[in-house]
């Protein structure tokens, strides 16, 4: 297991990728930060800049990690690795592994970058309380997000289809959380009139569950601040890794591998 790790973090932190998607999310820091400055009259909070650049996290770890296993795939390294013995269970574990760490790593460095900016341009109204729990919190999305695309990855076994699936499912679940998050913001009182569009009661709490289990809904939540419930979010985020980890592990050993 320790060379297989060892040689799965050696090929993916010598892939261009990795760096490609980690400049690119920094850059997105960058221009957010930039644009939220300059475009506002007035003195902008650090709450609404500190994670806004999340926002383009899951379609660019789609873009990720269907790549980087999918080479793995095209270029024979899997199968290789099950020539030489390897046990299918520790080959698809030190690949998610592999894969979750990067996905850490491009979470922390935005995060990073946002606040180092942030704190010398905009209203300090957080408080490092406040920020240590939204930051914990989405390194359990950051993890749900590699968790996801790595086992999709790893089953599909196929460069170009795992590209396409990884990508359009992020995108999918991208819609549904501006859809979700569309009904949940709404107020139930508009100028003392009672708003139509308000939803509450069982269609709500359906609504709420929705966004906490979609991981871009998380991130929704994360980039304005708030959170609808933490022990929901973390309970299903460590759902989706279970499954990741234990589902996906069993179809794996089922996968004909060429």
């Amino acid at each position: 297991m320790y060379k297989l790790l060892r040689a799965d973090f050696y090929r993916m932190y010598h892939n261009k990728r990795i760096w490609l998607c980690i400049a690119s999310m920094i850059g997105v820091a960058i221009f957010f930060s930039i644009t939220q400055y300059t475009a506002m009259d007035y003195s902008v909070p650090l709450s609404r800049v500190i994670f806004l650049p999340l926002t383009f996290y899951g379609i660019a770890i789609a873009a990720l990690i269907s790549f980087y296993i999918g080479e793995d795939f095209g270029d024979g390294v899997i199968r290789n690795k099950v020539v030489a013995g390897r046990g299918r269970c520790s080959i698809y574990v030190s690949n998610l592994i592999c894969g979750l760490s990067a996905c850490l790593l491009v979470y922390v460095l935005t995060t990073v970058v946002t606040v180092a900016m942030g704190i010398n341009y905009f209203e300090k109204d957080v408080t490092f309380v406040e920020f240590g729990t939204f930051f914990a919190l989405g390194l359990f999305t950051s993890l749900v997000f590699g968790s996801i695309y790595g086992m999709l990855s790893l089953l599909i076994g196929n460069k170009s289809t795992s590209i396409m699936v990884c990508m359009c499912l992020a995108f999918g679940m991208l819609c549904l959380c501006l859809h979700t998050n569309q009904i949940l913001v709404q107020q139930q009182y508009k100028d003392g009139i009672l708003n139509l569009h308000y939803v509450s009661g069982a269609k709500r709490v359906m609504y709420e569950f929705l966004h906490d289990i979609n991981p871009f809904g998380q991130i929704a939540q994360l980039s304005s601040m708030t959170c609808l419930n933490w022990k929901r979010w973390v309970g299903l985020d460590i759902l989706w890794i279970v499954v990741a980890v234990g589902l996906g592990n069993v179809l794996f050993q089922r996968k004909n591998i060429r």
